[in-house]
């Protein structure tokens, strides 16, 4: 088998994984005196379920980031369709201040803020990570969970750069 050799170039790579479609999670925990953090999160993946274990990336530069590890305890949110301004807010980084003053927010074990009108939710305890160039490979240990089995929105995804929702293939 043939291998390229040399480097890729990071705009090649990038755009390689925009092609890549993607659940949109919103990542919480607590900051510096109980302040609720959150920021959007594409690498999210279950690792094991013996014990409930998943994986987020989060670069190493996110202002996120400290706070999350020195708390020790995240949450992910899987978001639907219906959220697409909550992930704009989330986004932006002019809207800090009032991206947790909408929707409805409710705690579970961690005290890491949970969206209420979440698809799910899972509440975790950091167990390790791994740095990995810019970024940081976090397992978590999930210790809680929150599902909306009534709900039949469609997860909001990402893909080429924009949001969408998914559909079944008939």
């Amino acid at each position: 088998m043939n291998m390229p050799t040399g480097s890729v170039e990071m705009d090649g790579f990038k755009g390689a994984m925009s092609r890549l479609a993607s659940g949109v999670s919103l990542l919480t925990t607590l900051g510096d005196g109980g302040v609720p953090l959150g920021m959007l999160a594409t690498a999210v993946s279950s690792v094991s379920a013996e014990p409930p274990t998943i994986l987020i990336c989060i670069n190493r530069r996110a202002s996120m980031y400290g706070d999350l590890t020195k708390c020790g305890a995240f949450c992910v949110n899987f978001l639907g369709v219906i959220h697409q301004d909550l992930a704009l807010r989330f986004s932006s980084t002019t809207a800090r201040e009032c991206r947790f003053q909408h929707d409805r927010w409710e705690t579970l074990s961690t005290g890491s803020p949970v969206l209420a009108s979440a698809l799910a939710s899972l509440d975790c305890r950091l167990d390790r990570g791994v740095d990995i160039g810019t970024h940081c490979v976090i397992f978590g240990r999930v210790v809680a969970t929150k599902i909306d089995f009534d709900s039949d929105q469609s997860p909001l995804t990402h893909f080429n750069r924009a949001y969408g929702g998914w559909h079944p293939v008939r």
